[in-house]
């Protein structure tokens, strides 16, 4: 009996040492699929968050890249096109860019560079404005490489303008009217430089700014007898020797421009402008110092302020200097202007300037009784130094007032290159 115990306790010994074998043949496939499917999965995390940190980087790139890209836009007139074009390559992700991704070689990025002109808002470009930027990288992946995926494409795209409205601006026109700008001063088109005037601010000018951004004003040397608002029905009424003449004549709006870009022809500004007749003397000072006061009476809290002050010849007069006063206005008419325009500048308002003529062997600067100033100072000089550094538009051709007035709007919006995209 023991004996017949004995050999079914061997028995079931054998079975169940054999049972666990063929247990553990079974089981051992199942871990290794277990182990396959975790890896794909941590790979999956692994190369699809390394394509999302690559796509943020590379994102981060276009948008750099266009930016510098627009912002050499504004840096010449007319733009140049290919410098830009070689700054936003510069800073892209391509071999030689001064941004490369971390885990990405640069032989595995792609760059397409384009500039165009783009109307943005009511901003409406004549040259090329804005820079368009593509790049794709191919990202090397880590584990989807043991199921054949051995690279991630993705492509970012970035859009900047410069000019393209998106500084908002408070300008005062300060405006020559005076006798010699019914001269045809060397013009070239048939046109004297009143017309060239009114051709460049309205064409040239007004039409490449924002209303929704840019209000614009209106002084004019010599001024108006005191209590005259309406330019157009007294264009040749000038009198300095009134109580209080009156040198603005438009105050700030941004009526000036429609919502679909066009002029309106009723609004006072452009009104004003396209009336102005030539008559009078030459008033620098007190001109911009009314320009002055309606920016500081009208203008908008922190938003930049800028002075265009147009005259073809010397500042020769003032406001009530016909009595022999010592006030500076009278008998240093320049230097006063300059003075007044380094303050203005001080405070922080842009200045440009545009002398019209080439002014060679015109007259310098004169006090109330016809003599030089003193010290002596030419035309040239003030105009020179009233403009803040490099505003200052010397132009022996009238003609060019158009192109002259385009390149001043693109110099206010200098380095506000701005994405739009």
């Amino acid at each position: 009996m023991m004996n017949v115990l004995q050999r079914n306790l061997q028995i079931w010994r054998t079975t169940k040492v054999a049972d666990r074998h063929s247990e553990a043949g079974q089981t051992l496939p199942l871990i290794v699929l277990f182990m396959v499917v975790l890896l794909l999965f941590c790979g999956l995390v692994i190369d699809i968050g390394n394509a999302y940190r690559v796509q943020n980087a590379l994102q981060a790139s276009a948008d750099a890249s266009a930016t510098a890209g627009a912002g050499q836009l504004t840096l010449t007139f007319p733009p140049l096109p290919g410098n830009a074009l070689a700054e936003a390559r510069a800073y892209g992700s391509e071999p030689s860019g001064k941004n490369p991704i971390t885990g990405v070689p640069t032989s595995a990025v792609t760059e397409n560079v384009s500039a165009s002109c783009v109307t943005q808002t009511q901003f409406r470009c004549s040259y090329a404005n804005t820079i368009k930027v593509d790049e794709t990288a191919h990202i090397p992946t880590y584990f989807l490489g043991l199921i054949g995926i051995h690279t991630i494409g993705v492509t970012v795209h970035a859009t900047a303008c410069s000019p393209c409205g998106g500084v908002p601006l408070d300008i005062m026109l300060v405006v020559d009217r005076t006798g010699s700008m019914g001269e045809m001063g060397g013009s070239t088109n048939g046109l004297d430089k009143m017309e060239n005037l009114k051709q460049g601010l309205l064409q040239g000018f007004l039409t490449t700014l924002d209303p929704t951004l840019d209000n614009v004003g209106m002084t004019v040397l010599p001024p108006d007898v005191a209590g005259t608002t309406d330019i157009c029905q007294a264009a040749q009424n000038s009198n300095y020797q009134a109580p209080n003449p009156t040198y603005t004549v438009v105050p700030l709006s941004n009526n000036y421009m429609d919502m679909q870009g066009n002029l309106v022809a009723g609004s006072p500004l452009v009104r004003d402008v396209s009336c102005l007749q030539p008559g009078g003397t030459t008033d620098y000072s007190n001109a911009l110092e009314a320009a002055k006061a309606e920016l500081q009476k009208d203008g908008r809290a922190g938003v930049q302020q800028v002075i265009v002050l147009l005259s073809d010849g010397a500042a020769n007069t003032g406001q009530n200097c016909s009595k022999g006063t010592t006030d500076p206005h009278c008998t240093q008419p320049c230097h006063t202007a300059v003075n007044d325009a380094t303050s203005y500048r001080s405070q922080g308002v842009l200045v440009y300037t545009i002398l019209y003529g080439d002014q060679q062997g015109g007259p310098n600067c004169l006090a109330w009784n016809n003599t030089n100033e003193s010290p002596l100072m030419t035309p040239q000089t003030a105009m020179n130094a009233i403009a803040s550094p490099g505003n200052y538009y010397p132009d022996p051709n009238p003609a060019n007032l158009l192109n002259i007035f385009q390149q001043i709007s693109a110099d206010m919006s200098a380095g506000s290159s701005r994405l739009t995209g």
